[in-house]
Parts: C-alpha cells; sequence; structure tokens
C-alpha cells in the first residue's frame, strides 16, 4: 500500500546534476529582465524523449519563458500581461543577453556542446560506447524545472531482471501540499483492487507532474521523464516508492527513471541489492483500480432537502494560487456555525476559482462574486466553484455541506450543481448556496460571518 501519504482528511484540521551547468548571466528573482514585478513560466515545447543513432548527433530542446506581470503587483496595471520569449515575436530579435536564460544540468560525458538561447537549448550525443544509454537532461529556472531523456542505441543491454507489466493502476491525488500533481501508479502482472492489495509483482511509483486531472472525467498519466526528487514536477517520491514481489515482500529503490510515452511506460529501476530491473507497460495511460472505488459512489448522507441560516459564524480564508494547474487563484473557504466549546452547527467548505487579476492574496476580498460549477466542458475557470467529490481513500474534496460537527456529524453532502453567490457588506461576508448534492436533495442557504483567518497557502508563487 502507498506508505506515509499526507491526506487533508475532512476533520477541522484540514482547514486549515549539476555537472555541465550553464552560467545564466547572473539573473535572478530581483535583477531579472523587467524587473522584480515580473515572473516567468518555463515550458518545454518539443518532446520529452529523445532517440538517437549509435553514430550520434546534434539536438535540440526547445522551450518558451513567458513573461508575466501580475495585477496585484504592479499598482498600475489593471489585467495580466504574457509576452512569450519565443514564437514569432519581436522580442526574439533582441540580444540573448537581455533575456532571462534557464540553467541546464546533465550528468553524461557523452552529451556535450550544451548551448543555450532564448528558443532552445542545444546540445551534441557522442559517437556510442557499445551498449544503450540513456541520461537525463534538466532545464530549470528559479523553482520551475522540466527533464528531457535522451537515449541512444547500442547493443541489446542486459538487465537483471525484464518485467512485462500487464496492468497500469493507481489514483491520481491532485496538488495537496507540494509542488506537483500527484499520480500514484502500480505496475504488475495481476492489476490491483486497491491500494491494499499486495498480490503477484507490483512496481510502485508515487509520480509529481506539472499537469493537472482535476475536472476531467478519466485521469492519464501525463507523458513525461521522472527521475527521484522532491515532489516537483518531473520526480518521483523515493519515500512513497517501493517494489513487491510475488510473495508481498517489499523491497525500496535506490534509483529510478519512470518514462511515460503515448500508450507505453518504461521504468528502469536499481534495487537496493544492486540489481537493475527493467519494466515495460503498454496500452492505455487512463489510471483507475479495476473495481468502482469511492470516487464512483453516492456519498451525501441526507434524506430531504436542506435549508440554512447561519449567522454570526466564523470563516477561514486560505489563498492557494493556481492550485488546480488552470491558469487561475483558488481560494479554499471553510466556515462554522458555533466554535464556542467545540465546533458545532452547519459547516461549509468550497474551493472558488478567481481570475488573476483580481490581485490575488493582496486583495482578501478577491473571492466575493458568483460562481457555478466547473467540469471538464469548462473553457475558461474564473467564477466557478469545484464540486464536491470522494476521493479513491475516502477523503471529502472541494465543496461540501456538513451538519453537526461537535461530537459527530449527522449529516453531510457533496455541493455538486448549483449557485453560489458571496457578497461583503463591512466586515461580514456572506454565502448563499443554491444547488443540489449527488443524490438531487437541495441544498439552499445562507452563512454570514466573519473572516478569523486569512493565510496565503500557494505553492506556485
Amino acid at each position: 500500500m502507498k506508505r506515509i501519504f499526507t491526506l487533508f482528511a475532512f476533520v477541522l484540521g484540514s482547514m486549515l546534476f549539476v555537472a555541465c551547468d550553464k552560467d545564466n548571466d547572473g539573473n535572478s528573482a530581483t535583477d531579472k529582465p523587467g524587473g522584480p514585478n515580473k515572473e516567468y513560466i518555463l515550458t518545454l515545447t518539443t518532446a520529452s524523449v529523445m532517440e538517437f543513432e549509435f553514430e550520434g548527433g546534434m539536438g535540440e530542446i526547445g522551450y518558451t519563458l513567458t513573461e508575466e506581470t501580475r495585477a496585484h503587483e504592479t499598482p498600475d496595471t489593471d489585467i495580466p500581461t504574457e509576452h512569450p520569449l519565443t514564437g514569432d515575436s519581436a522580442a526574439d530579435d533582441e540580444p540573448d543577453e537581455k533575456h532571462p536564460l534557464p540553467e541546464v544540468a546533465c550528468e553524461a560525458d557523452w552529451i556535450t556542446d550544451i548551448a543555450v538561447s532564448s528558443k532552445a537549448v542545444e546540445f551534441k550525443v557522442q559517437p556510442g560506447a557499445g551498449q544503450e544509454r540513456e541520461s537525463i537532461i534538466t532545464v530549470s529556472y528559479e523553482e520551475q524545472k522540466f527533464y528531457v531523456l535522451v537515449r541512444q542505441k547500442g547493443v541489446a543491454t542486459e538487465y537483471d531482471v525484464e518485467f512485462r507489466a500487464n496492468y497500469l493502476n493507481g489514483s491520481y491525488y491532485g496538488k495537496l501540499s507540494t509542488y506537483g500533481f500527484n499520480y500514484y501508479i502500480i505496475l504488475s502482472d495481476m492489476g490491483a483492487e486497491s491500494q491494499n492489495d499486495t498480490y503477484g509483482t507490483q512496481y510502485r511509483f508515487d509520480l509529481y507532474a506539472g499537469v493537472s486531472s482535476i475536472f476531467e472525467p478519466i485521469d492519464y498519466v501525463p507523458e513525461g521523464v521522472y527521475v527521484f526528487g522532491e515532489c516537483t514536477p518531473g520526480t518521483i517520491d523515493a519515500t512513497q516508492s517501493y517494489y513487491l514481489d510475488a510473495n508481498g515482500n517489499d523491497m525500496d529503490l535506490a534509483s529510478a527513471t519512470v518514462t511515460v510515452t503515448k500508450d507505453k511506460i518504461v521504468a528502469v529501476v536499481r534495487m537496493m541489492n544492486g540489481k537493475v530491473h527493467r519494466v515495460t507497460y503498454e496500452g492505455s495511460l487512463a489510471l483507475d483500480y479495476l473495481e468502482p472505488t469511492a470516487e464512483d459512489g453516492v456519498h451525501s448522507a441526507l434524506t430531504s432537502d436542506v435549508d440554512f441560516n447561519v449567522t454570526g459564524g466564523s470563516i477561514n480564508a486560505y489563498y492557494r494560487g493556481d492550485y488546480f494547474g488552470k491558469g487561475v487563484d483558488v481560494w479554499f473557504l471553510h466556515m462554522v456555525e458555533n466554535t464556542v466549546g467545540g465546533y458545532s452547527g452547519d459547516y461549509l467548505m468550497m474551493d472558488l476559482m478567481v481570475d488573476k487579476s483580481e490581485g490575488g492574496y493582496d486583495n482578501k476580498d478577491a473571492f466575493v462574486g458568483v460562481y457555478t460549477k466547473a467540469d471538464h466542458t469548462t473553457e475558461s475557470y474564473a467564477d466557478h466553484f469545484a464540486p464536491g467529490y470522494m476521493r479513491v481513500d475516502y477523503t471529502q474534496m472541494h465543496t461540501w455541506f456538513v451538519k453537526g460537527m461537535k461530537s459527530e456529524n449527522e449529516a453531510w453532502a457533496p455541493f455538486v450543481d448549483g449557485n453560489i453567490t458571496i457578497t461583503k457588506e463591512g466586515d461580514i461576508f456572506t454565502i448563499t448556496m443554491d444547488g443540489i448534492d449527488d443524490k438531487g436533495n437541495k441544498i439552499q442557504g445562507s452563512f454570514s460571518g466573519t473572516v478569523i483567518d486569512y493565510q496565503n497557502q500557494a505553492y506556485d508563487l
């Protein structure tokens, strides 16, 4: 099973390689072109896996470094402006030294002549040395990174174990409190109906990607290259990744590289005992367990419609930045009717998506507005809420109504459709809900109160 995983359980506590480095000409967060109010988004624009023949040759990694000005950081700017530093743009005619450049690192001595321009990273692959070989090129700008796997053909490589996986199972957990979007996958010969299943041979990898599956009807493992790291996009969390043999014995991994391409996953794993395993899976990248999970059921405990009216309640407002990877700010609000002598009464929680032009965390009223539900058909996510659902591990997520919290919950329900309206008069916020749960019961009412705690929980800044 997945070991030592931090969850936002639905309790009140949930409220709450440097070889080949290239000099970046001193560009930093404070002296980069455009001044300290500028932010840059690093994006890979070419394939994340590059194949070379035995003879070697030249390679090119394309990227964009997009400049973004945030309205709340520049008072005289009303809306964010974006300026891509590559493509058909006048900026491409400017000298490279005026552009912020990413840093590039690799460990292979057979990848040479690395050069960084404002449009691409160029490199040379030397002629082969016999066996197939591969290495990672890391391109980074400040806290952002992506990885490109360079593979060169050779004579057949011999591994201690060649394992063909027939099944891909697992779950998408979202961003949580990490820097990447979490996909937990199990490659096996017999399949896994849950994380508690330990039969057959299994390779378990805790992957972190830069792509979100929020609102998608089916979760797919994102294409890319994943290596051991610190839960940033393109990395594997070693503490949650391990091998299970056919007898149910587990073994930690010394190192691993997982390469995900269209309809294929290849993992090269070095075990703690020194043996190297090559794991191959071919098929759909759709990520799901083999039988229905918590996500597939109806979770409302209501037996009738709900009409609530709370005044004088307490509200907590947590700003989470682009928590869903949809280009909007997310405010997580949770509120309770009574905090005296233990929490009790009506309780609400909700994830609201707000246009970045509203000012982010600096604007404490940014979440005032009208919201409708978001789903996979939504084109612009501003002014939408994330409907409530139950994650595969039975954690309640996003937008919920709960009645009675002091000793035990009397009733609870995900708010899956309808409208949420938030207004403010003086210090009083009023949240009005008009919609339904996943049984079709009406959830209607209003909650008025003051914000007792603001927190900046953004991880994308």
